[in-house]
């Protein structure tokens, strides 16, 4: 028995010593540098969306409180300089926060309501309630003309299309953050710090560790940014491990919706009580 264990043995330890070592290669993230920052005159800013057509950017300000029918909300205009056009362009909404652009028209999200502006003079052309709603918060459209929306309160992401509200996913917990991306749709949960794919009203996991998750946008390589609100942004690789990128919470300074247009490179990043918009362009 002996020789035996003694042959085992030998065995044993060429098995561990020739056996293939695991590596794992550190994570490559893009960088961020700072180009520019508005005048903090866009009071409580939520979200920043580019409309190339117009090469301007929207800024979503709440001013109040993100939940009071108070109608002191607005909608400013920035150049993409960082100078801002006019600081209240769109008036009268409540507490306005993530927008998108579809078939030539605005929308925006008011904690019940889908405001849809004329984006060449800034009328308010239509607003579609949707029942039940609490607190709606991003939105994102699809190449089909339809708006999607986010209530972060009742777990609900609804869909404006065709003029009406539809259902599209229920049972979720604090959504938030909205991307048609291609063929994918992801939704970010503010209250889990989690990232999904949602496919025929099923969500998949994309990423965790993306804590307070707000806004969503895609990088171009399978990847994306996530901000956080209390003022980090991180990035999501294709297979879904994470890299903080931007960190300001020493500064108390908040990361809301973000806006990531592809071909400057440039990342807009709304800082809330901050009341300005910061410019980072994206390195490798």
């Amino acid at each position: 028995m002996k020789p035996l264990y003694a042959c085992v043995v030998v065995l044993a330890v060429f098995a561990a010593c020739s056996a293939p070592k695991e590596t794992t290669t550190e994570l490559k993230a893009p960088t961020l540098t700072m180009k520019w920052e508005t005048e903090p005159t866009l009071t409580t800013c939520e979200s920043v969306l580019y409309d190339k057509a117009n090469d301007v950017l929207y800024v979503a300000n709440i001013d109040g409180k993100p939940d009071s029918v108070d109608a002191v909300g607005s909608i400013g205009k920035v150049g993409l300089d960082g100078k801002v056009i006019d600081a209240q362009w769109v008036k009268g909404l409540n507490a306005p926060k993530g927008m998108g652009l579809s078939n030539g028209k605005l929308y925006v999200a008011d904690i019940n309501t889908i405001v849809e502006i004329d984006p060449s003079n800034g009328s308010i052309t239509n607003k579609y309630v949707v029942d039940g709603a609490q607190f709606l918060n991003d939105i994102t459209t699809d190449n089909n003309g339809n708006v999607f929306v986010s209530d972060s309160n009742t777990g609900i992401v609804s869909v404006l299309k065709d003029g009406k509200i539809e259902t599209f996913l229920s049972g979720q917990t604090g959504p938030n953050g909205l991307l048609v991306d291609g063929d994918k749709f992801l939704m970010a949960s503010f209250a889990q710090g989690m990232l999904y794919t949602v496919s025929q009203g099923q969500t998949t996991l994309m990423a965790d560790s993306v804590e307070n998750a707000d806004g969503i946008e895609a990088v171009g390589d399978g990847g994306y940014l996530v901000s956080s609100w209390n003022g980090k942004v991180t990035y999501v690789s294709p297979d879904g491990r994470t890299k903080e990128i931007l960190n300001t919470t020493a500064d108390q300074v908040s990361a809301a919706d973000i806006e990531y247009i592809a071909e400057k490179k440039l990342l807009l990043v709304p800082t809330f009580f901050k009341n300005k918009v910061v410019a980072y362009e994206l390195g490798n």
